[in-house]
């Protein structure tokens, strides 16, 4: 007795230009800016990488990069994150720190192909606070300010 057996291989195709679209549109929701890469990829902000919640206050360039300090008015909280603009996709040494007058200072430093991981601070709103970010060899930053 012959047995004949047929088999059917279905085709999965993964879209991840649909999937990209949902996140956008969901970062749109939270208040935050994201934008889809023409590969579909979400392009990180830095209201992305804080989380939601989170606005840019301020921002300041040094060579090869930006650094922001962002605020959640609903946390009390400060947000500090250095996104490179030179050597992009490379492994490279940039930091970022937020300082809170009288409560201390918060510091990253990694070696990392596009920002650091950020650095959170306690800030209720009135508090005078100061960010920095750069790289081995630049720095950014500025004095204290009031935020929130």
């Amino acid at each position: 007795m012959a047995f004949h057996v047929e088999m059917k291989i279905m085709s999965v195709r993964k879209t991840t230009i649909g999937a990209s679209i949902a996140a956008v549109l969901s970062a749109a929701a939270l208040g935050t800016a994201a934008t889809a890469s023409a590969s579909g990829q979400i392009v990180e902000t830095p209201a992305i990488v804080c989380g939601p919640g989170y606005q840019v206050e301020r921002q300041a360039s040094f060579s090869g990069g930006v650094a922001y300090l962002l605020y959640n008015a609903g946390k009390q909280n400060a947000c500090a994150v250095a996104f490179k603009t030179k050597n992009v996709g490379t492994r490279t040494l940039v930091w970022s720190a937020v300082d809170v007058k009288g409560a201390g200072v918060v510091k990253n430093e990694e070696i990392t192909p596009l920002h650091t991981v950020p650095v959170y601070h306690a800030a209720p709103a009135g508090s005078w606070v100061k960010f920095s970010g750069g790289t081995k060899s630049a720095d950014s930053g500025g004095g204290y300010e009031q935020i929130g």
